[in-house]
């Protein structure tokens, strides 16, 4: 990726793989769904889903989404969306570069596997005190 916006983000490994199945069941649907179709097929505003998938928002799908998304994609449970496993991490710090000019595309290699619109620069774990800084400085928001 030679282009791209750096972002830093703190963001769930469980939301990144979300994200990153929603943008692959939209690939892989024929025909393609995009991000303004997906987000009316789930009775949201056109630019919702691309939000979501842009790493500089903090809009995320939640548990009543995964249901909406998984009709939206004519899935048959909203487990095709979840992991099968438990994920070994909650928060990430990510230090991506984010391809921004295909962001609503999605491209696949000559194996069939999603290429992502970023590029992990940089990651680290949030350890058990950075969990609690972040947690008190959403809930001092509320």
């Amino acid at each position: 990726m030679k282009d791209g916006k750096i972002v830093e983000i703190i963001i769930s490994e469980i939301d990144l793989y979300v994200i990153d199945k929603v943008r692959e069941y939209r690939g892989k649907n024929i025909p393609y769904i995009s991000q303004v179709e997906l987000s009316q097929r789930m009775g949201y505003a056109d630019g919702y889903v691309g939000k979501v998938e842009n790493y500089s928002s903090n809009t995320r799908y939640n548990i009543r989404k995964l249901n909406l998304l998984a009709k939206a994609l004519g899935l048959n449970s909203s487990r095709e969306i979840l992991p099968n496993n438990i994920l070994q991490n909650d928060l990430l710090f990510l230090k991506l570069k984010v391809n921004t000019r295909k962001n609503d595309t999605v491209e696949f290699d000559s194996m069939g596997n999603v290429i992502k619109n970023y590029e992990i620069i940089e990651q680290k774990i949030l350890n058990e005190e950075e969990l609690k800084q972040f947690n008190n400085r959403r809930a001092k928001k509320s």
